[in-house]
């Protein structure tokens, strides 16, 4: 079994309209960052995946959606509790808006940039939703 530092993430950013697809994460405590807000949800690099394909499964898993125009926003390490090496990627939705479901976490919706940023999100989120704002 590969070591945690080893483990594969992603996250999504994906706007609609200069809108930012959020989710209140579920406020269970054996998550990371439980009942904040995310900016960027996903997941895990499953075995035999790369890190892109992911991402397009984790949105298709998790709110029922489709992405398209995907490109790599930005990667990074962590080598604490959160141990691993992450790919965050910036996507348009190819979905209608209304076709959004919440599989996963709390809730989701779609929030203006302006918004988004007020949000109770963790640390790691509101940096991402940064980088991602300077891009856009």
């Amino acid at each position: 079994m590969a070591n945690l530092a080893d483990r594969e993430f992603v996250g999504v950013v994906v706007s609609s309209n200069r809108r930012v697809l959020c989710q209140l994460r579920d406020d269970i405590p054996d998550i990371i960052f439980p009942g904040l807000w995310t900016c960027c949800p996903g997941g895990t690099v499953e075995e035999g995946e790369v890190p892109k394909e992911a991402a397009i499964r984790e949105m298709r898993e998790e709110f029922e959606i489709e992405i398209c125009s995907i490109k790599l926003l930005t990667t990074f390490s962590l080598s604490n509790e959160f141990s691993g090496n992450y790919y965050i990627y910036s996507a348009k939705l190819f979905s209608l808006e209304k076709l959004l479901k919440c599989n996963e976490g709390q809730k989701a919706e779609f929030f203006s940039p302006e918004q988004a940023l007020e949000l109770r999100q963790h640390p790691i989120s509101l940096n991402i939703l940064k980088i991602y704002l300077a891009d856009n």
